[in-house]
């Protein structure tokens, strides 16, 4: 059969289509999330390679390994938000093990991992919270996030969490961010941009974002990275309140 014929035409382009609304949904998927790395080290300040690494959130049944490379780290990109489980383990050193790695939305964590020598029975306990970071040298993005403590008990009108917005340096009452234009601005919910169509307004989403529907969210003020700049002017990313398996 003919590449000319009217039936091959028809169906070529509906098949691209499809892989385009495919693909397209698979990139914007990716924000609304987060990042979890580090390095892992001895004690004498030298890289561990093929160190076995597990982020767990037992409470959503969240399970992922990783080894570290030859620098000694390791990446779990793409992860949600939220409260992880991290242990690391290495033949000849003891286990390590932090309970409270925080992972913010669209917010890289990075943890350091020191492992003693001894057996790899024996465990470390690291309760450092890395909520507690203020810098972050991940990436150039600016921006702090919110999380489901703030956004529940600071004041907003109407529990409506698009009034937070101007709690953060460099965002207006009037939509402007860090001297950008308001309608240069890109809100996402879960991943999904639910932004106004007529006027793009950063305080008009196309939906009412109550309070105890968030569980956090972030404010990219400048230099958004590629997983979020689809707008020259701030990144808005919300994520919604999951589900886990504690009845």
């Amino acid at each position: 059969m003919s590449f000319n014929h009217p039936k091959v035409i028809v169906f070529l382009i509906l098949f691209a289509v499809l892989i385009s609304a495919f693909l397209g949904r698979s990139i914007n998927a990716q924000s609304g999330t987060t990042s979890v790395g580090g390095t892992v080290f001895d004690q004498q300040g030298k890289v561990v390679f093929g160190a076995t690494v597990t982020l767990t959130n037992a409470e959503k049944g969240f399970t992922r390994t990783a080894t570290t490379g030859d620098n000694g780290t390791f990446i779990f990109p793409v992860i949600q938000p939220g409260s992880y489980r991290l242990e690391v383990e290495m033949s000849g050193f003891k286990k390590f093990i932090n309970n409270k790695v925080r992972a913010s939305v669209d917010t890289p964590t990075e943890i350091s991992a020191v492992l003693e020598v001894g057996n790899v029975n024996e465990v470390v306990n690291v309760r450092s919270d890395t909520a507690e970071a203020l810098l972050n040298s991940q990436d150039a993005t600016i921006g702090n996030p919110f999380n489901s403590n703030q956004v529940t008990q600071l004041p907003t009108e109407a529990r409506d969490v698009i009034n937070l917005l101007t709690l953060q340096p460099g965002v207006t009452r009037f939509g402007y961010v860090a001297g950008g234009r308001s309608d240069q601005a890109n809100i996402t919910l879960d991943g999904v941009a639910v932004n106004e169509a007529v006027t793009n307004d950063i305080f008009s989403p196309i939906l009412r974002l109550n309070a105890e529907a968030i569980e956090e969210f972030r404010v990219t003020t400048t230099n958004a990275n590629a997983s979020q700049g689809r707008s020259s002017g701030a990144q808005i990313s919300l994520v919604t309140r999951g589900g886990t398996n504690k009845l």
